[in-house]
């Protein structure tokens, strides 16, 4: 049951997302977010520490809200791994490709950032990475399991390489106001998770003419 309390913290930080996406966390300073807000100072207090403490939940809310769609799409109904991989980067070029502030990936927003500012940030998005890159490999595998992935694929060194490739990407998309970047990212990971060769078919045995 969701209480008032509850429903305030969440307002913020809601807010918050909204405010360092446009402006990055430095940017954002706690009287425009208590008045976009439209809450008192004494409620930002009750319910964040500092500044930071409040980044460092708003990052807790992000990677929990991302590992969540993260699960959603590689358990899809598609049948292969290989496929719930390619959907997962086609909605992040769709993603990465919009003007809207709010739809742009907090890692590439705030990592730099934030990363020379606040250790705990730093440490909350490190975490969230790895775990995502995890993920990815442990996907990579089921997609040789079933078939879809090529055997000579290295899941824990392809799975890492790919999400800091499309971190890249999305940081050079957001620099060019383009795609491109994104659809060579695409590109890119088509040719580093191959579908295996199939078997060559054996070729029929010569019969001797005087047999």
């Amino acid at each position: 049951m969701t209480t008032q309390t509850d429903s305030t913290r969440d307002h913020i930080l809601t807010t918050g997302r909204a405010l360092v996406a446009q402006r990055g966390f430095t940017g954002m300073g706690l009287a425009e977010l208590l008045k976009t807000a439209a809450v008192p100072k004494g409620s930002f207090y009750h319910y964040f520490a500092s500044k930071e403490d409040f980044g460092c939940k708003l990052l807790e809310q992000y990677l929990s809200q991302y590992g969540e769609t993260l699960t959603e799409i590689l358990e899809d109904s598609a049948p292969t791994a290989r496929a719930r991989l390619l959907e997962y980067w086609s909605r992040w070029v769709s993603s990465q490709s919009s003007q809207e502030a709010c739809s742009q990936c907090l890692i590439v927003k705030l990592g730099a950032e934030v990363s020379d500012i606040s250790n705990e940030m730093r440490h909350l998005l490190e975490a969230g990475t790895r775990t995502v890159s995890r993920r990815l490999a442990r996907t990579i595998a089921e997609g040789q399991k079933d078939g879809s992935i090529a055997a000579s694929v290295q899941p824990d060194l392809v799975g890492p390489a790919l999400y800091q490739m499309w971190l890249g990407a999305s940081l050079m998309a957001k620099l060019s106001r383009s795609a491109d970047p994104l659809l060579q990212a695409m590109e890119a990971t088509l040719a580093l998770l191959p579908e295996p060769h199939p078997e060559p078919e054996p070729e029929p045995e010569q019969t001797s003419p005087n047999a």
